[in-house]
């Protein structure tokens, strides 16, 4: 079954095709100033060291 929405000239008796919601960042738990740019993140729970899968060799 093909269900497409088409336009009226009717506006209020139209659905709105999509709305988002985005909830407010909490901002907690978080690097100072000088860390955070270092580490490209202020929230410390987003950070997680970088670990290359391939190992220097000297």
């Amino acid at each position: 079954m093909n269900h497409v929405y088409r336009q009226s000239r009717d506006n209020k008796y139209s659905p709105k095709l999509a709305q988002a919601y985005v909830p407010y960042q909490q901002y907690h738990n978080l690097y100072n100033v000088n860390e955070a740019l270092y580490k490209g993140t202020i929230f410390k729970d987003l950070y997680q060291e970088y670990k290359s899968p391939y190992p220097f060799k000297s």
